[in-house]
């Protein structure tokens, strides 16, 4: 199912873009209001409940500290009506690798966990992305 995918991917881009951006309100219409969230950031304990992810992503994305970030590679699993989606994050000269996990929700996908952590050995080829995979939200 090609759109399921797309509409997938595109709901993760939005996520990345959110985040770049530093849209809290966009960051915030990403995440499951309906589903139970929980949210694991690089060296973070475990937040589980909306409250508290959105309360860490206002943290991060207030702070004037957040890092621009691009997403590579990402690549999607359907397990009924959830969506894993893993990627590589670059930041700078270091490379994460994220687990995204969305949930259909009011017709659209809802992001219920995030977790991201170092890769030691990512792939050579995380420049640019590979053409064509990837949707590009302007």
């Amino acid at each position: 199912m090609p759109h399921r995918r797309e509409a997938v991917l595109f709901a993760n881009e939005a996520f990345y873009l959110a985040f770049n951006n530093r849209d809290l309100m966009a960051m915030a219409d990403l995440w499951s209001s309906q589903h139970p969230v929980a949210c694991i950031h690089p060296g973070w304990d475990q937040l589980r409940g909306r409250h508290d992810v959105l309360a860490s992503w206002e943290a991060i994305l207030e702070g004037g500290k957040a890092p621009d970030v691009r997403c590579r590679g990402a690549d999607v699993h359907f397990y009924g009506t959830l969506a894993v989606v893993v990627c590589y994050e670059v930041i700078e000269d270091m490379v994460l690798v994220a687990t995204n996990i969305f949930v259909e929700e009011d017709e659209s996908w809802k992001m219920v966990q995030h977790q991201a952590s170092p890769c030691q050995n990512p792939p050579d080829d995380l420049g640019e992305g590979r053409p064509g995979e990837e949707p590009t939200l302007q």
